[in-house]
């Protein structure tokens, strides 16, 4: 029904309009370029006399097209208006299709994806949209995880990682193998509650399953014994303040030994090594001799260079 008042109006709109400079230019012998712009002013009420009508008829068609301007603009203006509210309402409601590609799709919105929001928004450049259940302040697509019209709407075939915490296991397995299905090359990273269901996750599609809980846990207990290690931690899993912890291409230092490579990030950039990333595998606090190679990339703590 309002796509149907919306048509009538545009149709008569554009009738009135062509129908008016049609007549003009009869009436008072002008080209159809000019009758088209006298004819626009006048029926907008803007009037700049410019061109004004030399005949009787001419001038009773300008005081009629004045009137009925006003009630057809007002009705166009008023149509286009509407278009723009309500996709602005849909938008913040979390109800607009995404159209993005290579985006990051945070599925689930808790005190977890809340953190890795900020993280998200300090460090990548690309765009991010969130899933949730409820409206929220950030880009989202309201609705349930394990609708797989949902994760369409949110653009999930086109982004390039997806991280996924539902403060359920079961759900995060249902969701997991949804997003795999519908995309099998994103990088899905996913957050397990217990550590039973880390292989279950993993097995669902997740390229990484975080134990965010259990990792709470040993910092709960690291306080009581070794205060120092949870500051440091506080410290480097954040950019937003202090030093990061975070990867660089290792090719610059190719052929290096680690120690080496220590000496000249740390003299360059004031970075410290602390983990060598070599054929998938991770080497922490990796031997002094180990060489780098081209296409490794190595773990450090500093201030990231923009």
């Amino acid at each position: 029904m309002k796509l149907e008042k919306s048509f009538i109006v545009v149709l008569v709109f554009v009738i009135v309009t062509i129908s008016y400079a049609i007549a003009f230019q009869v009436i008072e012998g002008k080209d159809i370029l000019t009758s088209f712009y006298w004819t626009v002013i006048t029926m907008a009420t803007i009037g700049y006399g410019d061109i004004t009508p030399e005949t009787t008829v001419g001038k009773i068609l300008a005081m009629l097209m004045a009137v009925t301007g006003i009630a057809i603009y007002t009705a166009f203006a008023s149509i286009i208006v509407e278009y723009i509210t309500e996709r602005n309402i849909k938008r913040l409601q979390g109800f607009n299709p995404v159209k993005d590609k290579n985006h990051v799709v945070i599925i689930g919105w808790n005190d977890t994806t809340k953190e890795a929001y900020k993280e998200l928004k300090n460090n990548v450049s690309c765009d991010i949209v969130v899933v949730s259940r409820n409206p929220i302040e950030h880009r989202c697509v309201v609705g349930d995880f394990t609708d797989e019209e949902t994760l369409k709407k949110a653009g999930i075939e086109r982004a390039r990682c997806v991280l996924i915490s539902t403060g359920e296991d079961s759900k995060t397995v249902l969701t997991t193998l949804l997003v795999r299905k519908l995309n099998p090359d994103a990088f899905i990273v996913a957050e397990a509650i217990k550590i039973e269901n880390t292989d279950l996750i993993r097995f669902a599609g997740a390229k990484r399953v975080i134990l965010s809980k259990g990792f709470a846990g040993r910092l709960l207990a690291s306080a009581v014994f070794e205060e120092s290690v949870v500051s440091f931690f506080e410290d480097v899993t954040t950019s937003l303040h202090g030093d990061d912890i975070f990867e660089i291409p290792a090719d610059d230092l190719a052929g290096l030994s680690v120690l080496n490579a220590m000496h000249k990030l740390k003299e360059e950039y004031n970075y410290t090594l602390v983990g060598l990333i070599s054929g998938g595998n991770i080497m922490i606090n990796p031997h002094p001799d180990e060489i780098v190679k081209s296409g490794d990339r190595i773990l450090v703590i500093g201030r990231k260079k923009y």
